[in-house]
């Protein structure tokens, strides 16, 4: 891996360009899952400056209202696709989703990194959490399937459209993925789309894809017992971690078999120092400079996504017609908020407010899945099925 970095940072310096950063995510990405990391000796504290443990051991009052930003001046935003309204990170409450495939929440977590003061002093809802720790995000999602996942789930991001890539771009690109794919196997997929101008016929979306693996944390509870709150300050204590046992993790998550029944708890944080959402900035990959997100996504917003592939034969394209989304979001920064018609499509007029909270009480279960019967449709609204 060492030996990898090394020669990645030599066609870095030789390679320079604003299409090269279509990499960075890649590189990064890589450099995570192949290189050990420490593990912190630090423990969450249970409550953060001013605010109070809740009954459930999350956090409550102090510095915000359940649905509140922490009068954050910029904060990360997005929705889920198709929409229930805008999410923003470091809400109170988790925001609940529920699919054809799937049901569950999430809870996006991030520094307020343009507001230094309140950074450092901690006086927001889950300083506590993120004090000495060098992630800048992370993302806790929980969900239950309502049927047994017979094909790969696949975990990672697509791009809106296609960026167009470089000789020098495609070499790294090609570099980067063939070292991962040692460890990875055939479960990591990368795809720089499709070209609309040299390509006829459906259009395949810029996509990278990693194995469960590449997740931080998992718990897993049993069907008729009560999963873990995510807003819970001891969060970071359940389950298993990648840092506790870096093999031993891979090894179970590769073997993970997912069903109907129990509910699949999730956090992924593992990258999040190199890249600041809320500044919608990478970070550390070229010294003593950032570069802006739109530069290798083109522009906002960037999608989450969690998804199988049904069969299709003669193709090997991740094609939007060929998945089934079990988790799809798609986020921005409110200092770089996609295009007035972008937003149109991503947020109907009568979901502009925010997304809809978790019930709690009402999650043991899987009493709260028919909550969104009426959000479940697959494709994102402004692809045509193809």
């Amino acid at each position: 891996a060492e030996s990898w970095l090394q020669r990645w940072a030599a066609e870095w310096n030789g390679a320079a360009t604003p299409t090269v950063l279509v990499a960075s995510m890649v590189v990064l990405v890589t450099a995570t899952l192949l290189l050990p990391r420490s593990r912190s000796s630090r423990s969450s504290s249970a409550t953060g400056d001013g605010g109070e443990q809740a009954p459930n051991g999350g956090l409550t009052g102090g510095h915000s209202e359940a649905r509140g930003q922490n009068k954050q001046s910029v904060n990360l935003e997005g929705t889920f696709v198709p929409s229930t309204g805008v999410l923003h990170a470091n809400s109170g409450v988790p925001y609940a989703f529920d699919n054809e495939h799937s049901a569950g929440q999430v809870l996006p977590l991030h520094r307020p990194t343009m507001d230094k003061e309140i950074d450092a002093k901690g006086t927001w809802l889950y300083g506590s959490h993120f004090k000495g720790r060098k992630r800048l995000w992370e993302i806790r999602l929980q969900l239950t399937f309502k049927e047994d996942v017979s094909e790969a789930l696949r975990f990672g991001i697509e791009l809106e459209d296609y960026v167009p890539l470089g000789s020098a771009t495609k070499r790294l690109m090609g570099l980067t993925v063939a070292a991962l794919r040692q460890v990875a196997g055939s479960d990591l997929y990368h795809s720089a789309g499709d070209d609309p101008k040299t390509t006829t016929g459906p259009l395949e979306k810029p996509t990278f894809t990693m194995p469960l693996w590449a997740f931080d944390q998992m718990i897993v509870t049993p069907e008729g017992e009560t999963p873990p709150d995510l807003t819970d300050a001891h969060f970071s204590d359940f389950g298993h971690k990648r840092a506790d046992n870096r093999a031993a993790f891979i090894e179970e998550m590769s073997k993970l078999e997912l069903k109907r029944g129990p509910t699949y708890t999730f956090a992924f944080w593992g990258i999040s120092q190199f890249l600041d959402n809320i500044k919608w900035q990478v970070m550390k990959v070229v010294p003593f400079t950032t570069i802006d997100f739109n530069q290798f996504c083109g522009a906002p917003p960037v999608h989450i996504v969690l998804y199988t592939l049904r069969p299709e034969e003669g193709e090997t394209r991740h094609l939007q017609r060929r998945k089934e989304y079990y988790f799809h979001l798609a986020f921005w920064s409110s200092r770089s908020p996609p295009s007035s018609q972008k937003l149109k499509l991503l947020l109907p007029e009568d979901s502009q407010d925010v997304g809809a909270p978790a019930q709690r009480p009402r999650f043991r279960g899987g009493d709260w899945r028919s909550l969104f019967t009426c959000c479940v449709q697959q494709r994102h609204p402004d692809v045509p099925a193809t």
